[in-house]
């Protein structure tokens, strides 16, 4: 039987946090051989993640990507939960929902 629910408006009423593009820079390892010269141009590696920021501090930026609710359209849970150093964020880009 299929089980009906509320769609809920995703805006900020839902959850209190910008939807955001969130630019940051992550380590790049390499376990394999590599000369000396390739070896000293290795570079951090850029990452984008696109979610709900649900903490920024000095220390840490929070980024929920998914959400779920409730039979009443409510907010129940979040998940795919990134937690990103502030100190590796490069920008933010508001998203407008």
């Amino acid at each position: 039987m299929k089980r009906k629910t509320k769609l809920p408006i995703l805006n900020k009423k839902i959850l209190d946090a910008d939807y955001v593009q969130l630019w940051w820079s992550d380590i790049n390892s390499d376990a394999g051989w590599q000369h000396l010269s390739a070896a000293k141009k290795s570079k951090t590696t850029i990452c984008v993640s696109t979610g709900w920021l649900i903490k920024k501090s000095n220390g840490v930026h929070i980024i929920a990507a998914d959400l779920n609710f409730d039979d009443e359209g409510l907010l129940a849970d979040v998940g795919n939960v990134t937690t990103i150093p502030t100190v590796n964020v490069i920008k933010i880009i508001r998203i407008k929902l």
